[in-house]
C-alpha cells in the first residue's frame, strides 16, 4: 500500500510539472485554442490520476468556484424542492401512521345520590346505587350493550329447545374471581338457587317462579321452564356470586354480611377501599381494575365515587370540580350547572312510558270509549312535553317504545285536535252549558236545603265552580287527575288541566308525596286519572301492565283495563318463539289499545348523564336500567399517547 502511495505521489509530482510547463507555454502563444484544449487535458490527467471519482465533503466546498450563478440557483431550487418533498412525505407519513390512541391511566370521579347498602346481585335490583356497582363488580350470563343489545358474557353459546321450555348454556372458563380463583358452573347454580329462595328475601325471586336450574357438566347449564317464555334471556343479566364464600353464611344473616359493602365479584373492576365520616356513613367508595378480567380491560386505572344527598349537592360538586360526572341530572337543575361547556349531555334512551291511565271503574264516565279518545284528542302533547322538559323528552303514542322491533309505525296517533273532541264528547251526550257566578251564589243558598235533590244539585255546581261545562243527565264532566308531586309532575297536570277545561271538562289535582303514592294511591286503585310513568324493560313483553290478571289492587295494570282479546294477544305473544309471530300479535296488540284509549300515551323522558369532556370513549344509547351508562366503561379513557400504525 506504501509502495502505491509513493507511485501516486511522484505521478502527481511530474503532473504538476507538466501541468506548470504548458500553462507558461500557453500565455506565450497567441490564440485561445491551444490554452482551452489544454485546459481540458489538465482535467483528464488529474482525473485518472485521482484516488476515487467522486468528490468527497471537503472537496464539495469548492464546487461553487466550478458553477456559473446560473447553475447555483439551478442547484439551491432543486435542494429546495428535495427539502419540501420530504417534509411533505413526513407530514403525510405521520399524518397516516402515527396516531394519539387511547392509553391505560386516570381516575374517574363521579357523584351518586345515596349510598351503597347490598352490592351484591341477590338484592341490588332494589337500588340505583347498589346497581351501579353490581355493574362493575359483578359478571353475569348475559348482559346489555351500549345499544341495549343483549350479548353474551360468562355464556360463550347457547341452545333453546323447540317446546321453548329448555335453555342449555354453555359457560367460559376463563372467568377468574378477584381473589384469583376460578368461576365454575356450581357457582352459577349457587346464585340462581340463592335468589329463588324464599329466606334471602330477593327481590328478583318471582321473576324467576316456576324455573330450575341444572348442572349439565363443567362448562355447562341448564334452565328448565314449566312453559315457554320468549323473553326468558332478558332475565339472565343478574350477577353471580361465589358458592365458597356465601355457603358458610346462612340466608337469613346474608343481609348482613361484610361482603355486601367488601364484595368479590368476577368484573372489570375489584373493590379497594371506602372511608366513612364520624357518623359511619359512606362517604367515598374506590375501584381499581381487575387484571385477570377475561373480556375487554378497562383504560381507567381507578373508580372513584362520592355520595350526596340531593341532586342540588351533587351538580354543586360538578361546579366546584370535585367530580367528573354526576349519575342523573334532572332537566330542573341543568340551569344551575356553571361551566356547561365543559360537560358532556348524553341523553339516553330508556325503556319508560309515561301516560295518563284513565280508571274507568272509579269514574263512570271514562267508560265511555269516546269520552276516552276525546279527552286525548284535546291535549296538545308536543306542547305540554316541549314547556316542560323542552328537548329532554320525546313523544310516544302506545305502550310499545318506537325503539323496540314491534313498534307498529301505522298504528292510531291521537293529535291535538280540539274540534274533534268536542265532537265526540257531544256525540257522547257531554253538552256545553254555561254555569255562571250568580247561580254558584244560588247554588250557595241551595246547599242548605232540607230537599236532597236541590241539595245535591248545588252541591255538584259549587263543586264544578262557574265556567262553561259539559253536562249529562244533570251531572257534570269532572275528572281528579292524581300524580306523584314531583316539580314536572305539577308542571304536566297543570298543562292538563288547562286543555281539559277548555274542551268543558272540569279538572281537579291531586298532587301525592312520594312517600304515600304507593301504599295510598297506586296499590289500592285509589284514582280516577293517573299520571305515572312506568319502565316497561327491553322486550315488547307488557302482560304484566296490560292483561286482565294484572288489574285490581296489586297489580300493574294501573288503567285497571280488562279486554279477553288483549289478554290472549298478550299470552301469545310471550309464548311464541318465533319473533315475526311475536310482531304480527303485537301489532294487533296496538291497534286495539289505540281504539279503545285506556291510557293517553304522553313521553318518554331521555336519562341525562353528566359528565366532563376529558372522559373519552362514552358511547351508549340505550339503557335498561342507570347502572347501563357504564355498559362501555372498558373503552372510556382520559390518557392519550402516540402509536405508529402500519
Amino acid at each position: 500500500m506504501d509502495l502505491r502511495n509513493s507511485k501516486i505521489s511522484r505521478y502527481l509530482e511530474k503532473a504538476k510539472i507538466f501541468l506548470a510547463s504548458f500553462r507558461f507555454l500557453s500565455k506565450a502563444g497567441n490564440g485561445n485554442g491551444f490554452s482551452s484544449r489544454q485546459t481540458e487535458l489538465d482535467k483528464k490527467l488529474i482525473y485518472s490520476l485521482a484516488k476515487s471519482k467522486i468528490p468527497n465533503l471537503r472537496q464539495l466546498k469548492y464546487l461553487k468556484k466550478f458553477l456559473s450563478q446560473k447553475e447555483r440557483a439551478l442547484i439551491n431550487l432543486c435542494l429546495l424542492i428535495i427539502f419540501i418533498n420530504l417534509f411533505i412525505l413526513g407530514y403525510n407519513f405521520y399524518k397516516d401512521h402515527v396516531r394519539l390512541v387511547p392509553i391505560a391511566g386516570g381516575e374517574y370521579i363521579e357523584g351518586l345520590i345515596g349510598a351503597p347498602k347490598y352490592i351484591n346481585p341477590l338484592y341490588a335490583s332494589a337500588s340505583d346505587v347498589d346497581s351501579d356497582f353490581s355493574q362493575f363488580i359483578f359478571s353475569s350470563l348475559f348482559r346489555h350493550g351500549q345499544n341495549g343489545e343483549l350479548v353474551k358474557d360468562l355464556v360463550t353459546d347457547y341452545a333453546v329447545s323447540e317446546d321453548g321450555k329448555t335453555y342449555t348454556l354453555t359457560i367460559r372458563e376463563d372467568g377468574k374471581w378477584h381473589n384469583g380463583e376460578k368461576v365454575t358452573t356450581e357457582d352459577i347454580v349457587f346464585t340462581f338457587n340463592a335468589l329463588s329462595n324464599l329466606n334471602y328475601k330477593s327481590p328478583l325471586r318471582l321473576s324467576f317462579s316456576g324455573v330450575k336450574i341444572e348442572k349439565v357438566d363443567e362448562k355447562t347449564i341448564k334452565f328448565s321452564l314449566t312453559e315457554p317464555y320468549a323473553a326468558f334471556l332478558e332475565l339472565l343479566t343478574f350477577g353471580i356470586i361465589p358458592e365458597n364464600l356465601w355457603l358458610p353464611i346462612s340466608p337469613e344473616a346474608a343481609s348482613l354480611a361484610e361482603l355486601n359493602l367488601k364484595p368479590i365479584g368476577s368484573g372489570p373492576y375489584k373493590f379497594k377501599s371506602l372511608t366513612k365520616d364520624k357518623n359511619g356513613n359512606i362517604r367515598n367508595y374506590n375501584l381499581i381494575v381487575n387484571n385477570d378480567y377475561y373480556g375487554l380491560k378497562p383504560k381507567l386505572e381507578t373508580l372513584t365515587f362520592k355520595f350526596f344527598s340531593s341532586f342540588e349537592e351533587g351538580v354543586s360538586a360538578l361546579n366546584e370540580n370535585s367530580v367528573n360526572g354526576l349519575s342523573y341530572l334532572p332537566p330542573a337543575l341543568k340551569d344551575n350547572l356553571v361551566s356547561k361547556d365543559s360537560l358532556n349531555f348524553h341523553k339516553l334512551n330508556q325503556p319508560q312510558i309515561t301516560a295518563v291511565f284513565l280508571n274507568q271503574k272509579n269514574n263512570p264516565a271514562l267508560a265511555d270509549k269516546k269520552v276516552r279518545q276525546a279527552l286525548a284528542l284535546a291535549l296538545s302533547k308536543s306542547e305540554i312535553v316541549s314547556s316542560v322538559f323542552g328537548e329532554d323528552a320525546y313523544l310516544i303514542d302506545g305502550p310499545i317504545l318506537p325503539s323496540s322491533f314491534a313498534y307498529d309505525q301505522e298504528m292510531k296517533k291521537y293529535k291535538f285536535s280540539p274540534e274533534e273532541a268536542d265532537k265526540l264528547l257531544t256525540e257522547a251526550g257531554w253538552i256545553k252549558t254555561d254555569l255562571t257566578a250568580e247561580e254558584i251564589e244560588k247554588a250557595k243558598a241551595d246547599g242548605e236545603s232540607t230537599d236532597e235533590k236541590i241539595k245535591t244539585e248545588a252541591e255538584a255546581k259549587l263543586a264544578q265552580g262557574a265556567g262553561n261545562w259539559r253536562k249529562k243527565d244533570n251531572k257534570y264532566l269532572a275528572i281528579t287527575l292524581t300524580t306523584v308531586g314531583t316539580e314536572n309532575n305539577i308542571k304536566i297536570t297543570e298543562k292538563i288541566k288547562s286543555f281539559w277545561e277548555k274542551a268543558g271538562v272540569k279538572t281537579n289535582l291531586n298532587i301525592t308525596p312520594v312517600s304515600q303514592i304507593q301504599a295510598e294511591v297506586i296499590k289500592p286503585k285509589n284514582y280516577e286519572a293517573l299520571l305515572y310513568g312506568q319502565v316497561v324493560g327491553n322486550d315488547p313483553d307488557v302482560y304484566t301492565f296490560w292483561h286482565s290478571s294484572q288489574a285490581g289492587e296489586n297489580g300493574s295494570n294501573l288503567a285497571n283495563y280488562t279486554n279477553k282479546e288483549i289478554d290472549q294477544l298478550l299470552e301469545d305473544a310471550r309464548l311464541a318463539q318465533n319473533k315475526e309471530q311475536r310482531i304480527e300479535k303485537y301489532k294487533k296488540f296496538q291497534e286495539i289499545m289505540a281504539e279503545e284509549a285506556p291510557a293517553i300515551f304522553l313521553y318518554s323522558p331521555y336519562y341525562i348523564y353528566a359528565q366532563s369532556k376529558k372522559i373519552k370513549g362514552f358511547d351508549v344509547k340505550n339503557i335498561l336500567t342507570p347502572s347501563n351508562r357504564f355498559a362501555n366503561i372498558s373503552d372510556w379513557y382520559i390518557k392519550t399517547g402516540k402509536r405508529l400504525i402500519w
